[in-house]
């Protein structure tokens, strides 16, 4: 697969989700297509739960499935991308809400960012919901027994920032470039 790149600020995101079916070393992993639809996978990319994200790996940070170079950004990563587009430290740390008026706007498909976010929608159980109205991101920090995930929506100018959702969900993977 071959993915643009943005840089924000000082760090540099896939504009695309990830869509791997291996592991970097070329191990299957279990991954999820939009409604087994194979043009999915093209135009939005696949889902993953957070183990498989993470290639088992429960280090911050960790490679997981990206790219040689590249990792699953931890909620940090994602806190200095918001800031870098105008959310405040305070904004930046609430929990389980919509936050950061404006930055959702321009995370979102033709915002000033250029991170255009897809609105992959998610897999629950066996079932895909809200695509293409939401994108659920995950992060490679853990919380409890959950972990963190970004929460884009069509139109809405705000991100959301939880960790309420279990592990086994299906969420889309942004890569960041290693520094």
């Amino acid at each position: 697969n071959i993915y643009t790149t943005i840089k924000i600020g000082n760090q540099t995101w896939m504009q695309q989700n990830l869509r791997v079916s291996v592991t970097p070393d070329s191990t299957s992993i279990t991954s999820y297509i939009y409604n087994n639809e194979t043009e999915n996978a093209k135009t939005y990319g696949r889902l993953y739960t957070w183990n498989a994200a993470m290639n088992s790996s429960t280090v911050e940070k960790a490679q997981g499935v990206c790219p040689t170079g590249w990792h699953i950004p931890s909620d940090g990563e994602w806190k200095i991308l918001e800031m870098e587009l105008g959310m405040t430290q305070a904004e930046a740390d609430i929990s389980n809400e919509w936050r950061g008026q404006g930055v959702g706007t321009r995370l979102g498909k033709g915002g000033e960012s250029g991170y255009e976010a897809l609105y992959s929608g998610m897999r629950i159980s066996g079932g895909y919901y809200n695509m293409p109205f939401y994108e659920y991101v995950w992060t490679s920090t853990e919380s409890g027994l959950n972990a963190w995930r970004r929460c884009l929506g069509k139109g809405m100018p705000t991100v959301g920032r939880y960790n309420t959702f279990p592990k086994t969900y299906g969420f889309s993977i942004r890569c960041i470039k290693d520094k």
